[in-house]
């Protein structure tokens, strides 16, 4: 294999790489995990590098993450196969290369990982990028009609997230928040609402939750999803 032809093959393996842990990242971030519990679930799994016990839990707990956590291992195996395969060919073609070839293939394949690595941080690429995952996961892992759901931080079985109402759950129709009871049945408080681009903060019983707004809360991640998420209350969620 000539050099160009292995840079080629390095540049595919660690986009692909790339792409993997940021796209399943958003993925376990829908289940209810905070983003840097996301990325660190990811990494380890395809890895193989193994959990703590309360890492793993976070994982067994949920059949949603059982099924991406499986997927993500069985990649895992794959991709490491492909990262061994390209060593060797590494090895073998810069051993027998001109020195100024083998400058050549780490100076742009690592100027391809800093650009990878600066793209992504752009902010309109790394929101453009989670809206398309966020609208295929909710098609195929949770099922059409459902709010998306975005822990920012998790505090024991308690957590803060964004929820995005796409369709109104049928508790919150027409209805405040005193009448709705959702803080008394389902422990869930109500910190923010932003609608029309305002933000409102001193959430009271009045104030009422509508299709299209950004609903920030706070409770157990178990009731949040079931009442926000599972719409019909058909089929509660189980952690």
């Amino acid at each position: 294999m000539d050099i160009d032809a292995l840079l080629l093959l390095s540049i595919v393996i660690t986009l692909v790489y790339f792409l993997f842990i940021e796209l399943f990242s958003v993925l376990f971030r829908l289940t209810g995990l905070s983003k840097s519990k996301a990325k660190f679930q990811v990494i380890s799994l395809l890895t193989n590098s193994g959990f703590t016990t309360q890492e793993a839990e976070l994982i067994v707990s949920n059949r949603y993450r059982r099924k991406l956590a499986s997927f993500t291992m069985f990649f895992g195996y794959l991709l490491t196969v492909a990262v061994i395969s390209m060593l060797v060919n590494v090895f073998m073609t810069l051993s027998t290369s001109a020195s100024q070839d083998i400058w050549k293939f780490v100076i742009l394949l690592a100027a391809f990982i800093v650009f990878l690595f600066v793209f992504s941080k752009i902010k309109f690429v790394e929101k453009f990028a989670r809206k398309i995952t966020e609208k295929i996961a909710i098609k195929f892992l949770f099922g059409k009609k459902t709010n998306v759901i975005e822990v920012l931080d998790n505090y024991d079985q308690n957590v803060i997230a964004e929820v995005f109402i796409t369709y109104l759950p049928k508790i919150c129709d027409g209805v405040t928040l005193a009448q709705n009871q959702i803080k008394l049945l389902h422990g869930i408080q109500v910190l923010a609402i932003k609608r029309n681009g305002h933000i409102k903060t001193g959430i009271n019983g009045d104030d009422q939750i509508m299709a299209g707004d950004l609903v920030v809360v706070f409770g157990e991640s178990k009731n949040i999803k079931n009442v926000f998420l599972k719409l019909d209350h058909s089929d509660e969620i189980k952690e």
